[in-house]
């Protein structure tokens, strides 16, 4: 399921789509939503901060998700969208003319986060790329054909 990407901001159905994805209620203040996720085999743990109409400082306001785990402190500015990756991942996207950024949420307590991918590697044949792009290209690729 993909959301749309003009003028992006996460709906009621949107943060109800993640709640089932990732096992978890968020907590919700003013369009902003906190999910907390435990991993007991792994002992990993991570927080998920999904907001709506964040003032990004000059002017205009854009979606902003934000994953905080004990290896990191990930922010996606500009959210213009996010698609569900069964069974239990979440892939949100900024684009910005030929460059894509994806942070990807596991309700395991996974969290990879890439930034200003070149939109031509998503559709590249995997075979002739360096092979240390292979992971960001294959990883945002799924969402590709959705992409505006």
């Amino acid at each position: 399921m993909m959301t749309s990407f003009s003028d992006f901001s996460f709906s009621a159905e949107d943060i109800h789509n993640m709640s089932a994805i990732l096992g978890a209620t968020p907590h919700e203040t003013d369009g902003e939503y906190l999910f907390t996720l435990a991993n007991q085999q792994t002992r990993q743990s991570l927080t998920l901060n999904v907001s709506n109409n964040v003032d990004m400082g000059d002017g205009t306001h854009a979606a902003l998700v934000i994953a905080q785990t004990q290896h990191g402190y990930f922010e996606l500015h500009s959210c213009t969208g996010f698609m569900v990756f069964e069974p239990d991942e979440l892939i949100f996207i900024s684009e910005n003319n030929d460059l894509i950024s994806g942070l990807v949420v596991g309700k395991q307590c996974t969290c990879s986060m890439f930034t200003n991918v070149r939109r031509s590697n998503l559709s590249a044949d995997f075979t002739e790329l360096d092979p240390r792009l292979l992971m960001s290209s294959m990883q945002l690729s799924v969402a590709e054909a959705v992409l505006a």
